[in-house]
């Protein structure tokens, strides 16, 4: 929630930015040149960033949405097996136990 708010915030900063800084410019990238307003140019910079965390970012979190359901699915099994492991013990231990009785009695 926190960086929704400072992404909003900042979003908010750049746009009064690019609307105090409305002149026309001229954009050169290698064979091109064009001239719009600064308005455009920093709105679109700003927009590419965003496109270029959100790519990024995105691989991540599916990376590590699938590994958490690995290590959920394994916590089950090791779970399962705890409860299998200590069902037996608990069986050995009631004959150790019976046995012991058995053999005192006598």
């Amino acid at each position: 929630m926190l960086s929704l708010v400072l992404a909003l915030v900042f979003a908010l900063l750049v746009a009064v930015f690019a609307i105090q800084n409305s002149l026309p410019v001229t954009v050169a990238f290698l064979a091109w040149s064009f001239q719009t307003s600064l308005v455009l140019v920093i709105l679109g910079a700003a927009i590419f960033g965003a496109l270029a965390v959100v790519s990024l970012a995105v691989p991540m979190q599916v990376r590590a949405r699938w590994d958490l359901t690995k290590a959920l699915h394994r916590q089950g099994e090791l779970e399962a097996e705890a409860k299998t492991l200590q069902e037996r013990l608990d069986r050995e231990s009631g004959k150790e136990s019976a046995e012991g009785e058995g053999k005192g009695g006598m």
